[in-house]
């Protein structure tokens, strides 16, 4: 379900993107985030306050922002590079 952090994972996906990391290594990112967020939220109650563990669809909608962002820049054409500007 997307939730308040859908967009930080979207933005996620952008740096993904924008760092040309290929779309396998994006997805598994993602995907592995997902699984250790858990974990994590137990064992560091201090860096995630009042945090829930999340549903199945919540982990899900997470990771598909990821590649929505991810998606969305790399659709985009290329920025020109900085030695090639004003050419």
């Amino acid at each position: 379900a997307v939730d308040r952090y859908t967009l930080g994972h979207a933005s996620i996906g952008v740096l993904y993107g924008l760092a040309r990391l290929p779309w396998w290594a994006a997805l598994t990112l993602a995907v592995g985030w997902e699984l250790v967020e858990d974990q994590l939220k137990d064992s560091m109650p201090k860096v995630f306050p009042y945090s829930t563990h999340d549903s199945f669809a919540n982990a899900a909608c997470d990771a598909a922002a990821v590649m929505a962002g991810y998606a969305l820049i790399r659709a985009l054409p290329p920025l020109p590079s900085p030695t090639t500007r004003g050419r």
